[in-house]
């Protein structure tokens, strides 16, 4: 990607998950990235390229942060540390809650904004999967596990949120420790 292209998703990402995608014009994100509106357009063709730029760049962001001091090691922790990189992530980037989420209840017909939404989504699964077989669970308690512990991280972003407390974190946290206990790993 070249830099002014970065720095346009950047500083779409940045506004669009701070104040909406309603509320935020084209020239508001070419202000915020310091380019040109031809420079906008030359990488971007419409306002729904430069969106899909931005959940892309929060997403690169957010699995960087997800993988950031992870712990590899076996056992709950790899799990665990999940929610750990949730917390900070919320607490630097602000909680917003969900901007795939956001994204895809806002442009609600079928297009490349929705793809981007549900491919991250997927994408978490697979990453929380790989981590229950990486960390010793055995392949039927992972796919039993996998969509208990996703909604347990996708619950802990809407509850902060929604309540504006980053407990919501550290208890969906809590809950995650309980299931992983309550069916441990080889």
């Amino acid at each position: 990607m070249s830099k002014k292209r970065d720095d346009i998703a950047g500083a779409a990402n940045r506004l669009l998950y701070r104040e909406g995608f309603a509320s935020v014009g084209i020239d508001r994100i070419v202000a915020e990235a310091g380019v040109a509106l031809g420079t906008l357009y030359k990488h971007f063709p419409c306002k729904e390229d430069v969106i899909v730029a931005a959940l892309l760049h929060r997403e690169a962001g957010y699995l960087a942060a997800l993988e950031q001091e992870a712990d590899r090691g076996g056992g709950a922790d790899a799990i665990l540390s999940l929610f750990d990189r949730l917390l900070d992530w919320a607490e630097e980037e602000g909680g917003n809650g969900c901007f795939f989420l956001r994204a895809a209840a806002d442009h609600a017909e079928p297009g490349p904004i929705r793809d981007v939404a549900l491919a991250h989504k997927q994408r978490m699964l697979r990453l929380i999967e790989n981590r229950l077989c990486e960390a010793g669970w055995r392949a039927s308690l992972t796919s039993r596990l996998t969509p208990s512990i996703f909604v347990l991280l996708e619950g802990a972003v809407a509850a902060a949120f929604t309540l504006g407390d980053r407990r919501a974190i550290a208890a969906a946290r809590d809950a995650a420790d309980l299931l992983l206990c309550a069916y441990p790993g080889e």
